[in-house]
C-alpha cells in the first residue's frame, strides 16, 4: 500500500520520463553540435522574451484547463515582495496541532542560529540591554537576554544582565493593551466598536474644517457633525484623522526654526487642541499614527466602564490581575529592582506619563508578561484567556491596506506580510514601541503557530528588524512541523471495508490535496468534471474546526485566484450533509475519514 502512495506522490511532484541509454552511433557528434547551437538560441530567446515580458511588452497566457496546479500568471509581477501564485489550500493552523519539541533538529538548529544572530547584533550595534523571546501556545520556546540591566551604572556589580522578568518601557505596545481593554468591554456589551466618542465624553468635539478653510479663517471651528462622528474603532486603528501629539509643539518658524514652544500636556489642553485643529485627513481615509488618539481612547474606555478610577486602575482590574502579570505604569518600591535602565537618557526609566498618556505609551512590561498575553492571543480558547475565539477572530483583521502590498493597519495592529517557506504571504499582527532609547516589538501569527517579542534599550532602534529575523529563522522549522503533523493526521490512502470506496490524500507544497476519491464505485473527479477530468487534485481546506475540511471544488486562475473557492464551498447536499465535507476521526492506527454525503467511512491503510 505504501508503495502505491509513494508512486502517486512522485507522479505529482514530477512528470519526467526516464531516458533509456542508447548506443552511440555515427550521428552522435553531429547531434551534439546541433543541440549546442539550439541551446544557445534557446537561451537568447528565453532571456529576450523574459525581458520583454517583465517590462510588459508581452503577456504569459495560462490555459484554463491547466491552471489549477500552475504557478504561472499573466503579465508582470505586481510586487517585488511576494510574486503572485495560484490559490492553494492552507494547511491547518499550527496552533490547532500538537506542539513541536525544542529538541527536534529543525528547532534546535533555528535556536542556535537566532542566538548567534543576537550575539552578533550585540557586538555590532549600540545596544545596552536586549531580551528576545519566541512564544508558542505552550509558552516561551526561546528566551535569551544580553547586555546590562542598569547600563547607566559603573560600579561593581552593575554588569548584571536583564532576564525574563525584567521590566522594559514598551512605549506604543501600550496601545495594544488599550485596544485589548476595548475588546474586553465590548465582549461585556458595555460598548461597541462604532460607538462615537461623544456617547461617553459628552463635551467632546472636533474640528471638521479643511486646512484651507482653517488657515483663512473661513471655517467653523469646533463644529460637530453627527453624520461623521469619531468612533472607538477609528481611535483604535489610527483612522480618526486626529494629529500625532496634541497640544502640538510649535517651532515658531520653518525651515529655520525659531523659539520652541511646548504647552503642558493635560487632558483639558488635549481636548481643546482636538476641538480647534483640523484633522490631518478625514476619518477612514488613511491611517495617521496618533498618540493623542489613544490617550483619548483610554479616557473614553474609563468613562464607559463607569468608574471614577484612572485608566491604569481599569487595566489592572480587567487585564493585569486576570492574566496574573506584573506589568505596571510607574516605578514602585516593589518593582524598581526589575526596571531596565539605558546608559543614555536614564531619566526615561522612571518618567511618569500619568493618566494623560498611559494608554498611549506609559506601560512597563517584561518578556514573561508579554509571553502570557501572546499565548492567549495564539489560542484564545485556553484557560485564562480574556477574549473568546470569536472576539479574537474579529479583532485580527486589517482595516487598511497600504499600496506597498506588504503592510496593513488593524486596530491597533501594525500588520506585515511575511512569506512562508512556500512563498505565500502571511499576515503577522504586531505592535512596535519606540520611546527614544526604549525599543520593542510584539508580533505573532496563529496560523504559523508562534510569535516573537523583542525588548531593547540603547541607541540602536531596529527592534522590528530583529523580530523579522527571528520570524524568518523559525518559519521554516514551524512550516516543516505543520507539514509533518498534517501528513501524519490527514495524509495517506484510505479504503472502505467493502473496498468500494477509496481516497488518497497527500501533503505537497504547503497544502493538503485530495488526489483520488472513489465513493461507492463512482469516481468523484469524473462526477465533478465529466468523463475526462482535467484536475489532478483538489485542495482540502481546513475550516478551523478540529478534523474538519471542505473540498476546494472551484478552479483557480490567475485572474480570479481564491475567489472561485469561496464561491464554490457548500454547493450541494446529500443525506443532509454538504457534498464537499470531509471529516476525520480516531487516533493512530484507528484513524478514519468520513464522507457524510455518501455515508462512507474509510480507514487509513
Amino acid at each position: 500500500m505504501s508503495t502505491q502512495l509513494d508512486d502517486e506522490k512522485r507522479q505529482l511532484k514530477s512528470s519526467e520520463i526516464p531516458l533509456h541509454p542508447r548506443q552511440p552511433n555515427k550521428w552522435l557528434h553531429f547531434a551534439a553540435r546541433i543541440s549546442f547551437v539550439l541551446g544557445i538560441l534557446l537561451q537568447i530567446f528565453v532571456i529576450t522574451g523574459g525581458a520583454l515580458w517583465w517590462h510588459g511588452y508581452i503577456g504569459m497566457v495560462v490555459r484554463p484547463d491547466t491552471a489549477r496546479n500552475s504557478r504561472t500568471f499573466e503579465g508582470r509581477q505586481p510586487s517585488p515582495f511576494h510574486p503572485p501564485a495560484l490559490c492553494h489550500p492552507p494547511l491547518p493552523a499550527a496552533v490547532t496541532l500538537p506542539q513541536p519539541s525544542l529538541a527536534s533538529i529543525p528547532f534546535s538548529s533555528a535556536s542556535r542560529r537566532l542566538r548567534s544572530f543576537l550575539e552578533l547584533t550585540m557586538l555590532t550595534e549600540d545596544i545596552d540591554g536586549l531580551t528576545v523571546g519566541v512564544v508558542t501556545p505552550d509558552g516561551l520556546f526561546f528566551d535569551e537576554s544580553f547586555g546590562q540591566l542598569r547600563a547607566n551604572e559603573t560600579h561593581r556589580g552593575s554588569k548584571k544582565a536583564p532576564d525574563t522578568d525584567s521590566l522594559y518601557r514598551i512605549a506604543s505596545i501600550s496601545k495594544m493593551f488599550c485596544a485589548l481593554e476595548l475588546m474586553v468591554l465590548k465582549q461585556r456589551k458595555i460598548l461597541d466598536w462604532d460607538d462615537p466618542v461623544h456617547r461617553f465624553l459628552s463635551n467632546f468635539t472636533y474640528n471638521t474644517d479643511d486646512w484651507g478653510q482653517h488657515l483663512n479663517g473661513e471655517g467653523q471651528a469646533s463644529s460637530f457633525q453627527k453624520a461623521s462622528p469619531i468612533t472607538l474603532r477609528q481611535l483604535a486603528s489610527h483612522m480618526s484623522g486626529i494629529g500625532r501629539d496634541f497640544p502640538p509643539i510649535s517651532v515658531g518658524s520653518w525651515p529655520k526654526m525659531g523659539n520652541i514652544s511646548v504647552e503642558i500636556n493635560t487632558r483639558e489642553s488635549t481636548l481643546k487642541s482636538i476641538a480647534n485643529i483640523p484633522l490631518v485627513v478625514p476619518q477612514y481615509s488613511s491611517p495617521v499614527h496618533s498618540n493623542t488618539g489613544f490617550s483619548l481612547l483610554g479616557w473614553t474606555l474609563t468613562a464607559a466602564a463607569n468608574t471614577t478610577s484612572t485608566y491604569a486602575d481599569l487595566v489592572h482590574r480587567d487585564l493585569f490581575e486576570p492574566l496574573n502579570i506584573g506589568s505596571s505604569f510607574n516605578v514602585t518600591a516593589e518593582n524598581a529592582h526589575r526596571i531596565v535602565v539605558p546608559s543614555t537618557m536614564p531619566q526615561l526609566a522612571d518618567l511618569d506619563l500619568t493618566d494623560v498618556d498611559n494608554s498611549s505609551e506609559g506601560q512597563y512590561s517584561s518578556l514573561r508578561d508579554l509571553a502570557k498575553v501572546m499565548q492567549t492571543f495564539l489560542v484564545p480558547s485556553r484557560a485564562g484567556s480574556l477574549l473568546s475565539s470569536y472576539s479574537m477572530r474579529e479583532w485580527l483583521r486589517p482595516l487598511h491596506a497600504f499600496p506597498d502590498d506588504m503592510t496593513e493597519m488593524g486596530a491597533p495592529w501594525e500588520i506585515r506580510k511575511i512569506t512562508d517557506t512556500y512563498g505565500r504571504p502571511r499576515r503577522w499582527y504586531g505592535q512596535g514601541g519606540h520611546l527614544r532609547v526604549y525599543q520593542s516589538k510584539f508580533s505573532f501569527n496563529p496560523d504559523a503557530g508562534f510569535g516573537v517579542v523583542v525588548l531593547m534599550t540603547g541607541r540602536y532602534s531596529d527592534a522590528e528588524g530583529i523580530a523579522l529575523k527571528a520570524v524568518q529563522i523559525y518559519q521554516a522549522a514551524f512550516d516543516w512541523h505543520v507539514a509533518q503533523i498534517t501528513d501524519m493526521l490527514y495524509g495517506g490512502r484510505w479504503v472502505s471495508e467493502d473496498q468500494k470506496s477509496e481516497a488518497t490524500t497527500v501533503v505537497l507544497d504547503g497544502g493538503l490535496w485530495l488526489v483520488k476519491m472513489v465513493l461507492q464505485g463512482t469516481d468523484v473527479f469524473k462526477t465533478l468534471e465529466g468523463p475526462t477530468p482535467i484536475s489532478k487534485s483538489y485542495g482540502l481546506w481546513a475550516t478551523g474546526r478540529t478534523d474538519e475540511f471542505r473540498i476546494g471544488i472551484g478552479r483557480a486562475s490567475p485572474e480570479a485566484n481564491c475567489f472561485p473557492f469561496v464561491a464554490s464551498f457548500d454547493p450541494l447536499y446529500a443525506r443532509k450533509a454538504p457534498i464537499d465535507l470531509i471529516l476525520f476521526e480516531g487516533v493512530g492506527s484507528g484513524r478514519f475519514m468520513k464522507v457524510p454525503s455518501a455515508d462512507v467511512t474509510l480507514t487509513k491503510v
